[in-house]
């Protein structure tokens, strides 16, 4: 058996992973990572090698985007069945649509659900995590059984609709786990997670010493955390706008499969907001990443159309800050908090926030629960997976290896090693569609040196009026126009008399021109480009 992760090792998100038992190949995960790199939105794994290997299913342990997200990308080169717990099912259908995706086989299947794809046994079990339907994995292969955790947390005392089904864990520990592969997102914080309830609690105490208008930002993937936010409002006698489309959507889907209870009576659309009292008004709101179109940034840039928010209003994080967003959050918190509005975040008043990722100490219990053979740590990077191989090895656990995006982990009934690689890599998308390297070039050339653009009129191919040059990013204000004319002044003087066959060879002595001359006179590199449009 070979299990190769393609994406989610040394990094935070776009997680996925490919299992390998004898002719059976399995998918594990399909998630994308979301980065402002090269201009893009998102990044998802190279899927080039996984392709190749003609998987006959991809399972999902559950909703989240950095497990679900490129689904849509890998879809256009493969045709296989999905399986998905219920609620990330609803979220994969609406993904799908979005794509234009049809006659996709999308197979709901729950916790407690036993599948058959070629030689290896699929079976769930339920997890405490931050999303509804979260899942890990009973693999049975034949060499052996394997337990894949997904995401996960232990809660001594969970909240409605949440379950962890130690009873089966324990049972299966009794038979033998060969490999345990666990999530390591938490591994470097000591104890355990807080507690679900525990922060809906001090939402609902925060939210009740609140004089005016209240915005809770929270994850809107967390159905649990929403349905807390709507029942205090109830309770509080306020009502309820649902700022932002991913917000408004998860509510729908957590609704849909009976997780929130009726709440029409509580809404209010966004316009209607400023009609109403301001201490009988609660906004949940999406964004609490700081990204620049969320409903929660335009709050805070006042750039929403229709709501508002001012001095005297509290706006509570209850979320945290996820690794290389710490500026964008700490900007719109910068420009609520300038604004007189209270903002309470996780790093002052931890106890708004509970992880959907285990502690140490649960980490710890899932090895002692599952007492396997052999483990990999999964899911973060190198520091965090690092810290849970600790965990392991102080376990007693003598098989354990710490392995990275694109290693091929071999495991035999008796032994565990790295026997290679396959290549691996990230793909940016903008928009729905996939950068490709020389978009991403340009990119990097015009970021790094500015843009020159040269616009070139030819008849018979001949060069019919003077160049004209605009340039970006490359002079200050007051040398652009002299420098644009210099520019092109040279372009003029080299292409003068030419006659040429064709457009691109114009262009092509144009830039190279004004290349060479930025070059040997500023040392400049901006990315030039040149365009003769149609001959006159």
């Amino acid at each position: 058996m070979q299990f190769i992760p393609l994406g989610g090792l040394n990094e935070v998100g776009m997680n996925c992973a490919v299992l390998i038992c004898g002719d059976t190949t399995i998918a594990i995960d399909c998630g994308v990572t979301f980065t402002d790199e090269h201009g893009a939105d998102m990044a998802h794994p190279d899927f080039e090698w996984l392709l190749t290997q003609r998987p006959k299913a991809i399972v999902i342990t559950h909703g989240h985007e950095d497990h679900i997200g490129a689904l849509p990308y890998l879809l256009r080169g493969l045709r296989a069945p999905i399986y998905a717990p219920p609620y990330a099912a609803a979220l994969i259908e609406d993904r799908l649509a979005e794509h234009r995706l049809k006659d996709v086989d999308l197979r709901v299947s729950p916790a407690g659900s036993r599948e058959r794809i070629g030689s290896i046994s699929v079976e769930r079990f339920a997890v405490h995590h931050s999303i509804a339907d979260a899942t890990g994995l009973i693999l049975d292969t034949p060499v052996g059984t394997l337990v894949h955790t997904g995401d996960f947390k232990i809660e001594s005392d969970p909240c409605e609709g949440q379950r962890f089904d130690r009873s089966r864990l324990e049972q299966l520990a009794s038979k033998g786990v060969r490999l345990l592969l666990s999530d390591s997102t938490g591994a470097t914080v000591e104890g355990r997670a807080r507690l679900e309830r525990d922060a809906e609690k001090a939402l609902d105490r925060w939210i009740a010493r609140s004089p005016n208008r209240v915005v809770v930002a929270t994850f809107s993937s967390n159905a649990f955390r929403l349905r807390a936010a709507l029942r205090i409002a109830r309770e509080q006698g306020r009502k309820v706008c649902l700022l932002g489309m991913s917000v408004q959507k998860h509510t729908e889907v957590a609704r849909e499969l009976g997780l929130i209870p009726p709440i029409d009576s509580l809404l209010i659309a966004p316009e209607d907001v400023d009609s109403l009292p301001r201490d009988e008004v609660l906004i949940i709101a999406g964004g609490t990443q700081g990204e620049p179109s969320s409903a929660l940034t335009r709050l805070a840039r006042e750039e929403h159309s229709l709501v508002h928010v001012e001095a005297g209003d509290t706006v509570i994080f209850s979320s945290r800050v996820i690794p290389g967003h710490e500026t964008a959050v700490f900007d719109v918190v910068n420009r609520f908090e300038r604004r007189g509005l209270e903002v309470i975040t996780r790093d002052e008043h931890p106890e708004v926030h509970a992880s959907g990722h285990g502690s140490r100490e649960e980490q710890r219990a899932m090895i002692r629960i599952l007492k396997p053979r052999a483990f990999v740590p999964v899911h973060g990077t190198h520091h965090h997976r690092r810290r849970h191989l600790e965990l392991a090895r102080e376990e007693g656990i003598g098989q354990a290896e710490l392995i990275e995006n694109g290693s091929v982990l071999e495991v035999t009934k008796d032994a565990m090693r790295v026997v290679g690689s396959v290549p691996v890599g990230r793909v940016y998308v903008d928009g729905t569609e996939p950068l490709s390297a020389e978009v991403i070039g340009e990119r990097r050339a015009m970021a790094s040196g500015g843009l020159v653009t040269i616009l070139l009129s030819l008849r018979g191919g001949r060069l019919r009026h003077p160049p004209r040059v605009i340039s970006r990013g490359v002079f200050d204000a007051a040398d652009r126009s002299r420098m644009e004319r210099r520019i092109a002044e040279h372009v003029r003087n080299r292409l003068k008399g030419q006659r040429f066959f064709a457009p691109e060879d114009a262009e092509e002595v144009a830039i190279e021109v004004a290349r060479r001359f930025l070059m040997q006179n500023h040392r400049k590199r901006p990315f030039v480009t040149a365009d003769a449009g149609k001959e006159a």
